[in-house]
């Protein structure tokens, strides 16, 4: 017992000590994409693309890479565009693109791995998503990959539950707008005190019974044309609730590997001498569930112990985007063909982009 709380506790100490060290990019991160998500206007962006759909598989990759959705943001974005008819090129450009790369990670990855790691996943996430786009746009127009891949149609954004918890606000405002609109028209009220006061020529009541103008201050005013509010209220809902504990548990997570799994092991599987470790990384990453920016302090603690970072770029791609959760709201949306090819880009993206990137390496 007295063992197990000794490692508890030495893992607590490791985790604030990651936390202290990286704290000021982490914030930095955090902020950001608090402020993409307050300030960047989702449907503006839709409607753009939408009126010019010879860019939209390259408008859909940068949209999906450098802006910072969630898996539930992720499935609402692709209902939207389902909705309005996007073809497959677009929409799968898009998925294959959003959940490896966005500002916010850019700046963690760059902070804490380093910059040639984070430039070389943002490449591979814009080369995945293009290179699968285009070819859902071959395969729509040659075969029958795609065709009845939907699982619904006509009315996507109303039938369908998937991302219901995303639009669960929109569908209660639509509600209240229509029953403002059925609402029958009130009847005449009775004349105030002013008014009658008004015709009688007293005005005592009026100055009695005049409400006090009650004019909102010049700070209150400046935070809600600036969306501080809500800017606030999307920092704590990223920063605390989601990254930072995600970060802890991982760091956790880094420094039980490395006190209980010898480095040699790991150098001998992922290590950049094994001609396995990118294909095997890949695959690991297929059914875990991995944040890109929590993720950091384990494939720190990885790369120390002699690790590929080949092998880790191949993780970070497909982790974030085959999770069970990812894939759990894309099969709400598509059938099983479309999936296998979802899966398959991914996949195929991360040992090759893998290889590619200890490659290089070697090179320079």
């Amino acid at each position: 017992m007295q063992f197990v709380l000794s490692i508890l506790w030495e893992a607590v100490l490791y985790v604030l000590e990651t936390l202290r060290h990286n704290l000021p990019v982490l914030l930095i991160g955090i902020f950001t994409a608090g402020a993409l998500r307050v300030y960047l206007d989702a449907e503006k962006m839709k409607r753009w693309l939408m009126n010019r759909p010879f860019l939209s598989v390259p408008a859909t990759v940068a949209f999906g890479a450098f802006t910072p959705f969630c898996a539930c943001g992720t499935m609402a974005v692709v209902l939207s565009m389902l909705a309005t008819a996007l073809p497959w090129a677009a929409i799968m450009a898009f998925l294959t693109s959003s959940p490896l790369m966005s500002p916010d990670e850019f700046i963690l990855i760059s902070g804490m791995i380093g910059v040639p790691f984070a430039v070389a996943l943002t490449v591979a996430s814009i080369l995945i998503g293009l290179g699968s786009g285009y070819l859902a746009n071959v395969l729509q127009k040659r075969t029958t990959l795609f065709d009845n891949q939907l699982r619904f149609s006509g009315e996507p954004a109303q039938k369908s539950r998937a991302g219901s918890g995303c639009s669960e606000a929109g569908e209660k405002k639509r509600e209240l707008v229509t029953a403002f609109a059925e609402a029958p028209a009130s009847a005449p009220q009775r004349p105030s005190c002013c008014q009658a006061a008004t015709i009688s020529g007293s005005t005592a009541c009026c100055a009695a019974s005049a409400p006090v103008s009650a004019e909102p201050s010049r700070v209150s005013g400046w935070i809600r044309r600036w969306k501080l509010d809500r800017l606030g209220q999307a920092v704590f809902d990223l920063g605390v609730k989601k990254i930072l504990p995600m970060f802890a548990a991982f760091a956790a997570i880094g420094y039980l590997v490395n006190r209980f799994i010898p480095s040699e092991w790991i150098s001998a599987v992922f290590g950049v001498q094994s001609m396995l470790a990118v294909p095997l990384a890949a695959v690991v990453g297929l059914p875990l569930y991995v944040s890109g920016s929590a993720a950091i302090p384990l494939l720190q603690s990885l790369l120390a112990g002699g690790v590929s970072p080949g092998a880790m770029l191949a993780f970070l791609i497909t982790g974030p985007g085959t999770s069970a959760g990812v894939l759990a709201g894309v099969a709400t949306i598509l059938k099983r063909r479309a999936i296998v090819y979802y899966v398959a880009c991914l996949l195929v993206g991360a040992v090759v982009f893998g290889y590619l990137y200890d490659f290089l390496l070697l090179l320079f």
